[in-house]
């Protein structure tokens, strides 16, 4: 066997290589578990709130964030996230959220989901939650923040608020999103 061809435990297969025909992939396998989703639990003017980890991109620093003007609320501004301009909005008024002004070197949660990304002010991460279905939202109170949610997680101190992150992106964009054309006579 040349050099080249030598197998290494633990490295990916050379692209070229053929499976072996007893080989089973990662996708065929039955995992256990395999069904749970995660969620990234957040802290978020008083309350604790979860979204799913397909719907969240990374947890940022809120270094420059620079104002647009004219702007609706509840656009924050931009932000430059490895070269690339994100939107910074702010939930809390949509929510019914305690108000807390975004801050430099704050944190901030990127959601996407439905093509829409953002970029919204937390108070901190609380860290990853495993969870098989969300609990119904049933007991939550009547309001803004009943709206918005997907279901509770369930957590050894307190539940969280699964929140429905296409719901949130699009109420956060639709006051800087131009209405459709009128119908022409």
């Amino acid at each position: 066997m040349p050099a080249d061809d030598a197998v290494v435990p633990g490295a990916a297969p050379s692209p070229d290589a053929a499976p072996s025909p007893d080989a089973t992939s990662l996708s065929d396998a039955v995992l256990p578990g395999a069904h749970r989703r995660r969620a990234c639990v957040v802290a978020m003017g008083g309350r604790t709130l979860a979204v799913d980890v397909r719907e969240a991109r990374e947890v940022m620093r809120l270094d420059v964030v620079a104002s647009v003007p004219g702007a609706p609320s509840p656009l924050l501004g931009v932000a430059n996230l490895r070269g690339t301009v994100l939107a910074v909005a702010d939930a809390r008024p949509l929510l019914a959220l305690a108000p807390k002004p975004a801050t430099s070197g704050g944190a901030a949660i990127v959601l996407a989901a439905g093509g829409l990304e953002a970029a919204l002010p937390i108070d901190g991460v609380l860290g990853l939650e495993w969870f098989d279905a969300p609990l119904p939202a049933d007991p939550l109170p009547d309001g803004p923040l009943k709206t918005f949610a997907a279901g509770v997680v369930p957590r050894p101190d307190e539940p969280a608020i699964l929140l429905d992150v296409a719901r949130l992106l699009e109420a956060l964009c639709a006051p800087w999103t131009p209405a459709a054309p009128e119908a022409q006579p």
